[in-house]
């Protein structure tokens, strides 16, 4: 803001430094500069102003990040104005060039008495500074001078609002969206301290009677993440951002939609709270808007208030400087708004949400719209792969998009965050070119410090047994397998769940969570009296109705138009009853027992709850898909294997499927062989398979899963078919630590690699090119005998290259698949697979559809962005089109010697295609596919 207002003031030809080492300076200026003169109320006016300043000046600000008032403010300044001042003194290391004159601006506010006041002491300070510097001219811009200055250039005062308007300003400000509804303001005001308290607790997994939830202010940690464009430094090392302290310093900059800068991306596995950090973000916006009108707030309010700060600065998540108004949407229940009412706009459900926590005021879009404009927005959009329906998925991004455009007309300051689970995402922002994060696994240390917070949170009368939980904790993780459980939040919990009543962990994630359902189970059977003996009783019923009730919720959630899924109290009244006829109960007597049965399983257990009224579902989704995995595993074996095999190629069902693979693998060894001829047998199905590896993919989420660690044997075969894909633009980074360990312990898989290699880099192309980023990433990360190996093979440049933007990215080669690519200006698509198509091996039917989809493809183009190639623009190929082209044998096999027959310089093509049929291939409906596998869950009769 310092250097907009210095451009504003002074005009062009200032020198303006960005963030980090500036050498004391923000902006710069050689010349004649005059002051201005400001219409100051006569306390403020004492520092000077209205003199004209000629040679070398520099502007330096200063902004205190909480301000307290009186003398702690004026002493933060002076202290440092001191160490600016000493860096141009110091004698091994001056900073030159020195100024000649000299401005600081800060947020600071200086009181006017005489002698003694802020004004006053921080001149006299100035002045003798300014003999040592040998200044001719100085000046310091306090908060009122910089609030007269906002005040005369008005385009700076929108454009930074959110950073200088507070208090009684914002209500003003507020009120005047509206001659209509005066109570607007109240309203959004209302909404944001409202938001403040509904959004103080999270649900994770406490077990037994009493609360169900965590205090966000207790337990909430910022997480590591990496950049998916740089997720490595020149050497090789992993680069870790904290997402909550990244989100919050973009925010504190100006986002504007037509820049292109407004969107962060935030991918993430099962448990790893993506959810979470999300509503970590808006609490501290809340927080940042709050702070000034404390004394305004309830009294639970004012708690909450205090401790969220006090938990910020704990975890070291600033306050935001940039007072954005947050907003935090459930795509599940937007999606949900849309279906049948496809002309409900995101503005439209974002003042629902405002209505629904406001009591009597009641504003409209139009009063948001004019809100929009005039303020700073924090959006976060959670859970962008719980909506898995294509065409829903398509409407809903849709709507958000006429939204940003919406922004994007009004010049509005937003900041949008997006979250979604790797499996679940498509690539469907590619056109809003976000920043890509991809959340990574704790750390032990990170781990154990959450741990300290579950367990001190859990137990806040009882110091000693949460010290004995977190030790037992520490034991953990000194063991090599149960340490590679506690990647994610959700797991450690449930490992200080576990560990209450325990000493030891299982080693497996199923396990895990099988444990934690047993844990909770027993604590309940335990308990004295008849409650216990009950639940002891039907242990089997109440099993078979969470198995039930989560694979009935899986099960709708893949169907169009049941993005957010929940079960009827009569619904759980069906599934019980049909279990309890099938034990061979008489109908009367099983809808009797049923509704006992349901009592006990919603009562007494935090896994299946009632989220609001009749409305019952699971409130984390991994439990929900472990339940579903655990129906997935009942039955007859071949009616087993039937499933497994339906579902394995489904992003919906893969976390599902990965629980149910681990049951097979661990209690039925007998069926090892079978579950890995499943794996084996889905990248040869159909051509569509061959383009799109779906069970090389497979392979890799296994092995990411810890499958088969106490079998090597086994482990080596997912390995091996891994390997098929390291030419190919679809294999995830985390996967190479594993390949890495098992290159250098079985020579097989050594000399694998090595010969993937050697094929890749005859063939040419874009295999080449995948390659070539491969192992220059394996190179820098890894030594051993592949390395060794292949740095003296790697083209002259690669071994020495250094990635754009400090790192380079693995997921994608859009900026690394070499020099040639870069020459290339503009990809059409369409075009350049229609040259490559040998077309006479075609029907009529498949020409017809491959045209189709050609000329969807045709308005794609892919450009060349900071120095490479980036990313595709303008819009993806129709869904359906996709479809009918990945099910025609005839037209994949064209596609694929289409793919082999590009050059390096068109590997983004290839990459698109292939990333095309994959999505097509994972989004392929299966669900229904499941009643030829044995009987499915059913809801109450309409």
């Amino acid at each position: 803001m310092a250097v907009a207002l210095c451009s504003a003031q002074f005009g062009a030809g200032g020198q303006t430094f960005g963030t980090g080492r500036d050498g004391g300076r923000e902006w710069t200026y050689l010349g004649s500069l005059p002051m201005p003169q400001l219409a100051i109320e006569a306390a403020d006016s004492n520092i000077k102003s209205g003199d004209s300043w000629s040679g070398y000046t520099v502007v330096q600000a200063k902004h205190k990040e909480r301000l307290r008032g009186g003398t702690e403010d004026r002493d933060w300044l002076l202290n440092e104005l001191r160490k600016e001042v000493n860096a141009w003194l110091r004698e091994d290391r001056p900073r030159h060039p020195k100024p000649e004159n000299f401005l600081l601006i800060t947020n600071v506010r200086l009181s006017a008495v005489q002698e003694v006041g802020g004004i006053d002491i921080v001149e006299a300070a100035m002045a003798e500074h300014a003999k040592s510097l040998g200044l001719r001219g100085w000046a310091v811009w306090h908060s009122s001078h910089v609030s007269r200055l906002l005040d005369q250039h008005p385009g700076v005062r929108q454009t930074y609002l959110g950073l200088v308007v507070t208090g009684d300003v914002l209500t003003a400000l507020l009120e005047g969206l509206s001659t209509s509804n005066p109570d607007a303001a109240r309203a959004l005001t209302g909404f944001v301290a409202k938001e403040l308290v509904a959004n103080s607790n999270i649900r994770l997994t406490r077990a037994g009677n009493g609360p169900d939830q965590e205090r966000l202010s207790d337990i909430g940690i910022d997480l590591p993440a990496q950049d998916r464009l740089s997720p490595v430094d020149p050497d090789g090392k992993p680069i870790n951002h904290f997402v909550a302290r990244t989100i919050i310093s973009q925010g504190d900059h100006p986002r504007k939609v037509q820049d292109g800068n407004f969107c962060t991306l935030l991918i993430g596995g099962p448990g790893q709270g993506k959810s979470t950090i999300g509503q970590l973000i808006c609490q501290s916006y809340r927080a940042a808007i709050l702070e000034a009108r404390t004394g305004e707030l309830a009294l639970d309010q004012q708690r909450i208030m205090h401790d969220t700060l006090t938990h910020l600065r704990e975890i070291r998540v600033p306050l935001p400087r940039m007072h954005r108004w947050p907003i935090y949407v459930r795509l599940t229940e937007y999606s949900e708004r849309i279906l049948g009412a496809e002309d409900y706009s995101l503005l439209k459900f974002i003042a629902e949400q405002i209505n629904n926590r406001g009591g009597a005021y009641s504003l409209t879009q139009g009063h948001l719209y004019n809100w929009l404009r005039q303020w700073p927005w924090m959006i976060v959009l959670d859970g962008l792969d719980e909506v898995p329906d294509t065409h829903t998925r398509r409407t809903l991004l849709q709507k958000v998009s006429e939204f940003l455009s919406d922004a994007a007309m009004q010049r509005a300051d937003i900041s949008v965050l997006v979250t979604t689970r790797r499996q679940g995402y498509n690539d469907d922002m590619r056109t809003w070119e976000p920043r890509e994060f991809e959340l990574v696994e704790l750390s032990n240390q990170q781990a154990l410090h959450y741990g300290r917070q579950l367990v001190t949170s859990r137990h806040p009368a009882d110091s000693a047994f949460a010290d004995l939980v977190h030790d037992r904790l520490i034991e953990a993780a000194k063991e090599k397998m149960t340490a590679k459980l506690m990647g994610s939040p959700l797991q450690v919990s449930i490992m200080a769940s576990l560990l209450e009543d325990r000493v030891r962990l299982p080693t497996t994630r199923h396990a895990l969570f099988a444990d934690f359902y047993e844990t909770v189970f027993k604590r309940e059977a335990n308990k004295i009296g008849s409650i216990g003996e009950r639940v002891e009783q039907h242990k089997a019923n109440i099993d078979a109705l969470h198995n039930a009730a989560g694979m009935l919720l899986h099960f709708d959630g893949e169907k169009s138009g049941q993005a957010d899924v929940h079960l009827t109290r009569a619904d759980l009244q069906s599934i019980a009853t049909d279990q309890l006829v099938a034990q061979t109960y008489e109908n009367s007597a099983a809808r009797k027992a049923a509704e006992h049965l349901i009592g006990l399983a919603t009562d007494r257990f935090i896994l299946l709850v009632e989220k609001s009224t009749d409305n019952w579902g699971f409130e984390v989704r991994s439990f929900q898909e472990f339940m579903a995995s655990r129906y997935i595993v009942s039955g007859p074996e071949d009616q087993i294997m039937d499933r497994l095999r339906i579902l394995a190629r489904s992003s919906h069902w893969r976390n599902t499927w990965l629980f149910a693979a681990a049951q097979v693998f661990e209690m039925r060894p007998h069926l090892r062989e079978t579950l890995l001829a499943i794996v084996a047998e889905a990248d040869s199905q159909s051509m569509s398979d061959y383009l799109a590896r779906p069970g090389a993919i497979l392979a890799v989420d296994m092995l990411l899963d810890n499958f088969a660690a106490t079998t090597p044997g086994l482990q080596q075969r997912l390995v091996k078919q891994t390997i098929e894909i390291l030419d190919a633009p679809l294999l995830p980074v985390e996967i190479l630590p594993i390949i890495q360990e098992a290159s250098e312990r079985d020579p097989v898989v050594r000399r694998l690699v090595q010969e993937r290699f050697q094929a890749a880099m005859r063939a040419g192309g874009p295999r080449r090119a995948s390659m070539l980023v491969l192992m220059r990433l394996w190179t820098r990360r890894y030594k051993g005998a592949i390395s060794t190996y292949v740095r003296p093979r790697l083209p002259g440049t690669a071994s020495s290259a250094k990635p754009d933007g400090g790192g380079e990215s693995f997921e994608s080669i859009w900026g690394s698949a070499g020099q040639a690519a870069r020459r290339q200006s503009d990809f059409n698509v369409g075009e350049m697979l229609a040259d490559k198509i040998n077309w006479d091996s075609l029907s009529e039917d498949e020409t017809a559809t491959l045209s189709d989809f050609l000329k969807e493809a045709q308005r794609l183009r892919v450009l060349p962005q900071s120095g490479g190639i980036k990313g595709y623009s303008v819009r993806k190929v129709g869904a359906l089109t996709t479809a009918k082209v990945a099910k025609s044998n005839g037209i994949c096999a064209v596609l694929a010697d289409a793919c082999e027959s590009l050059s390096e310089e068109e590997t983004a093509v290839a990459e698109w295609l292939i990333r095309q049929i994959a999505q097509s291939v994972r989004q392929d409906f299966v669900g229904d596919k499941l009643s030829s596998a044995g009987p499915l869950p059913q809801r109450a009769s309409a």
